[in-house]
């Protein structure tokens, strides 16, 4: 905004030196006619950001009881939900399901998983570009926080322009977007909007299909695929032994 300013300034003073030798309102009318195409140009030269929403973190408290809701998008999600296929806004295995997302070049897809890796952008107003691992919705969630399968479909990435920092490393995401290609097996998926669930806004369920995740991220995990991982109500520790320590993700991934 700083840099927006000063230029502001110095493009105001070269055109009102421009601008002195119309009379009266024609002047103005010239100065008001030239500070908007300005501002039409800077706007337009600024990279375009990924719409983001981030889930706010709220304290948990055990009511006694556990209801079951169906999935509620946001405002600013609705427009992306409304465009998805019956199919593609859950991603099923669990009831009958064959949900894939592997074969989805050129679709529009909406998947839920956590984020292990983040590469910055290689220069200013780049991509930024997730390593997710994919993780299974059947549609239904716990009313009181977000649910998604234990089970996944493998890795993907993802690849959009935000500010880094507002998504935290094993944070879960659900990614709209375009599939572009599938090199090696691995997804890639061109962002037009994101939401974020920080820990503390959202659990696993047992109730999952064959799982299809990379085995790299198990290591870090100290529960055994086969135990049951669902918790109502989790705290930090839950997340550590489920997933690992953030501070070996995100930023900090090293390659495999």
């Amino acid at each position: 905004m700083g840099g927006f300013c000063r230029s502001c300034l110095t493009f105001y003073s070269a055109m009102r030196r421009k601008c002195s030798g119309f009379p009266g309102k024609k002047a103005s009318m010239h100065w008001t006619v030239l500070v908007l195409a300005v501002i039409g140009a800077w706007t337009a030269g600024a990279p375009a950001q990924t719409p983001i929403d981030v889930q706010p973190v709220k304290e948990l408290k055990p009511t006694g009881t556990l209801a079951t809701c169906s999935y509620s998008p946001t405002a600013a999600e609705k427009a992306f939900y409304s465009r998805l296929s019956n199919q593609e806004k859950t991603n099923d295995t669990a009831f009958g399901g064959n949900y894939t997302m592997h074969g989805k070049t050129g679709a529009e897809v909406a998947w839920f998983g956590i984020v292990r890796g983040i590469t910055p952008p290689a220069q200013q107003g780049g991509e930024v570009t997730l390593l997710v691992q994919h993780h299974f919705f059947d549609g239904e969630t716990d009313c009181h926080i977000m649910l998604v399968a234990k089970s996944g479909d493998g890795d993907f990435l993802a690849r959009l322009k935000v500010d880094p920092a507002k998504i935290p490393a094993l944070a879960l995401v659900r990614i709209y977007g375009k599939v572009t290609g599938e090199p090696a097996r691995v997804p890639e998926v061109t962002v037009e909007y994101i939401r974020v669930w920080p820990w503390m806004t959202f659990t696993f369920t047992d109730i999952a299909g064959k799982d299809h995740s990379n085995p790299r991220w198990q290591k870090y995990s100290s529960v055994k695929p086969s135990e049951d991982i669902y918790v109502p109500y989790p705290n930090q520790n839950y997340y550590l032994n489920v997933l690992g320590d953030p501070a070996d993700f995100g930023l900090n991934l090293r390659p495999d």
